[in-house]
């Protein structure tokens, strides 16, 4: 079964994204706009879905990297270290599989959002995963502890 969701925000979101010349998958019926990006950083790419709820948004971008079982306890370090310091989003992180996620979101009474309110929701979630993605990997990998992999990102 379809969830409810706003089809004019829906429509918001998609129009921001055309013009902004960004590739996506139409709105599923689920009301979630898939689409990917390319970094910067050591993670290279990730997969973005924009969840459309009945009074707002939540923009998640998974990249494609997960923490093992082997970095889990350094990779909850660097998480808790890096969201300390973040006022817009945060990062997630499945215990059950290792899947990392950055996650930014918008909500609203009865208003639609307007252009910017949704750039800023999806270039904040973006630029942030991408500036702590060398530190993503870092931990990853078992190239440094969590408090190294901070400093070079912030």
């Amino acid at each position: 079964m379809a969830k409810n969701y706003s089809k004019e925000i829906a429509a918001a979101i998609t129009d921001f994204l055309r013009k902004d010349n960004w590739n996506f998958e139409k709105v599923n019926e689920n009301g979630i706009i898939e689409l990917g990006v390319k970094l910067n950083s050591k993670l290279k790419k990730a997969d973005i879905y924009i969840n459309v709820l009945e009074h707002g948004f939540i923009v998640n971008s998974v990249p494609s990297l997960s923490a093992d079982k082997d970095c889990i306890k350094d990779m909850t370090e660097f998480i808790t270290r890096a969201n300390y310091g973040l006022n817009h989003g945060n990062f997630e992180m499945d215990y059950r599989d290792g899947e990392i996620r950055y996650k930014t979101s918008l909500f609203s009474d009865d208003e639609i959002p307007t252009h910017e309110q949704i750039e800023a929701m999806i270039y904040i979630n973006v630029t942030t995963l991408d500036n702590y993605g060398n530190g993503l990997a870092m931990i990853a990998f078992g190239m440094g502890t969590p408090e190294d992999a901070i400093r070079m990102c912030e």
